[in-house]
């Protein structure tokens, strides 16, 4: 595990879950529907590539989800990787996908960005010898992040494309190539991710800098306003003013395809102001919910996050 449990983070994320069980069971959350990780940042993270080890805790933390939109910040990550190494050129349309894949989880700026790093794209079916070609290089985000050899990331699946609604031609026969191989990801792998790119140790601390900023959401009334902003229904709808917010959220209704409806999740690092004396907080926070009342409801992670905001404030 990248991070210590300690007697603290254990009682906190105890806590946290124990009161979101509590409050929302009656409207349909569940203990196998529901995955945590939770991280504390008692100082600022380095971006210098140095070693660190978070205070943490995890319910359910390797749980698979289908991860929906979270996802996407993944793919940010792997395509930063393209292009330090040269496999992509950068180019003003791959500017506006990845900033618009983030900011506003466009999927198609996600499926642009996914042709890019793989090779490909989806179409009519192929024969079976050219559907086996096009299939491994779909695979190559799975094979960047199995190169990371990071523990959390040993179950995961990283190899299709967003859709709205249902799939057709190679993308059908890809997401049920297998059975199931619809992309797959755990709180504990998102919440890694999170904190490797604000430690600056996924990439170089300048790359990690300039991917951490596409993350920040604005908590003004002005930007949650905006349809696609991810703050209601979201961490941020119920965090103050004066919290500064980075986030990937993630959510389906009914999607015409049971594997891949009805999840809302979210992940974030949020920073609380500076206490009096001038010490630095922070926390990574990365919350998973399943079944339609989960995905139609817009109270639970709102709470869930701004409980955690609340008792590390009080705690620290």
């Amino acid at each position: 595990m990248f991070f210590d449990t300690t007697i603290r983070s254990q009682d906190l994320g105890d806590k946290l879950v124990q009161k979101a069980l509590e409050d929302y069971r009656s409207a349909g959350l569940s203990e196998d529907g529901l995955g945590v990780t939770l991280l504390l940042h008692p100082q600022r993270l380095t971006q210098d590539g140095q070693p660190h080890r978070p205070e943490g805790f995890a319910y359910r933390g390797q749980q698979l989800f289908y991860p929906c939109s979270v996802v996407k910040a993944f793919y940010l990550v792997a395509m930063d990787a393209c292009l330090a190494s040269g496999q992509v050129q950068p180019h003003e349309d791959l500017e506006r996908a990845m900033r618009d894949m983030i900011i506003w989880s466009s999927n198609t700026a996600t499926n642009y960005v996914i042709d890019l790093i793989t090779e490909t794209t989806g179409d009519t079916l192929l024969s079976a010898e050219e559907f086996m070609v096009w299939a491994n290089r779909r695979q190559a985000v799975n094979r960047y992040f199995q190169s990371l050899e990071w523990p959390e990331l040993a179950d995961i699946n990283l190899c299709q494309k967003l859709m709205d609604d249902e799939r057709y031609g190679r993308e059908k026969a890809f997401v049920t190539f297998g059975g199931n191989n619809h992309n797959r990801l755990c709180s504990n792998a998102a919440a890694r991710l999170m904190f490797e790119l604000f430690n600056g140790t996924v990439a170089s601390p300048e790359r990690c800098r300039s991917m951490t900023a596409r993350f920040h959401r604005p908590l003004t009334a002005e930007f949650a306003a905006q349809p696609a902003a991810q703050i209601n229904g979201y961490f941020g709808a119920n965090l103050p003013d004066d919290a500064t917010f980075y986030s990937k959220a993630g959510w389906t209704g009914w999607t015409g395809d049971p594997l891949a409806s009805y999840r809302r999740h979210d992940l974030g690092y949020i920073e609380l102001p500076l206490t009096h004396d001038g010490h630095y907080q922070a926390f990574t926070l990365a919350v998973f919910t399943q079944g339609q009342p989960m995905s139609e409801g817009t109270e639970m992670l709102p709470a869930f996050a701004r409980l955690a905001y609340d008792t590390i404030m009080a705690a620290w």
